[in-house]
């Protein structure tokens, strides 16, 4: 059964964090984190193989490389771009033949009009702000290139079951900013999370200038498909600096 999802209150003032905390964050779990993500999301695989082959792709959030390896794997190049070092530096032993740099996203390293293919799975709902959140969207339609798309996910404020969200502590005023508890390795680490509302996704992505084609729930996932507007200009031969 779905619910909404509530917050366990106390009197501890919490509030959301910068993105360089949340950088922070991920690079003291990125080993304990990287082991705990060995599966690529199924909507990724349908996504790497609906592209033509040698296609540019910008996946944003990288992580560790899961999905750059699914990307890698079906003949695509890949540039993948994270805010945290530490993932990054695994991201680079696993996937050698592809390109990892250091960044935010709100301000993508990436040339403007370049990218036929990008990804943002499970990252735009760790940005602590609205305007943050529109920001890291602008930016994934400036880097695509006319007629490019782009794959998104986020996680949804009901949720099938309360175990990801556990031990979840309210962040702010925003209730759906919320904390939540990642454990690893006998110690405690507070990831952040904005659960976003049925519609809110697509209202991001249209309010930043893309078109929606597709949007759909994906158990605890509010998951959707962008296209960047304008006559495709085919497969980007260039590797972007």
């Amino acid at each position: 059964m779905r619910r909404g999802f509530t917050a366990t209150r106390d009197a501890v003032v919490v509030t959301v964090p910068t993105r360089g905390e949340v950088a922070r964050m991920y690079d003291g779990i990125a080993v304990e984190y990287d082991r705990s993500r060995n599966r690529p999301w199924p909507e990724v695989v349908e996504f790497a193989r609906s592209l033509p082959p040698r296609t540019l792709v910008a996946d944003l959030g990288c992580g560790g490389g899961r999905h750059a390896q699914v990307f890698a794997a079906e003949d695509r190049r890949v540039v993948g771009v994270d805010a945290s070092s530490r993932l990054l530096e695994i991201a680079r032993r696993k996937i050698p033949k592809a390109t990892f740099v250091r960044g935010d996203l709100c301000g993508l390293p990436l040339r403007e009009s370049t990218f036929p293919a990008a990804a943002a799975v499970a990252t735009i709902h760790h940005l602590p702000s609205e305007r943050e959140r529109l920001a890291a969207m602008r930016e994934i339609n400036r880097i695509l290139r006319p007629g490019g798309t782009a794959l998104m996910t986020v996680w949804s404020l009901l949720q099938e079951s309360e175990e990801k969200t556990r031990g979840a502590r309210p962040a702010g005023s925003d209730p759906r900013d919320v904390w939540v508890p990642w454990r690893a390795g006998g110690g405690e680490v507070q990831r952040f999370y904005h659960l976003f509302d049925e519609g809110e996704l697509p209202a991001l992505i249209s309010t930043a200038g893309l078109r929606v084609t597709k949007y759909f729930r994906s158990a605890d996932n509010y998951v959707a498909v962008a296209e960047k507007h304008g006559e495709h200009l085919g497969v980007d031969r260039g590797i972007p600096g």
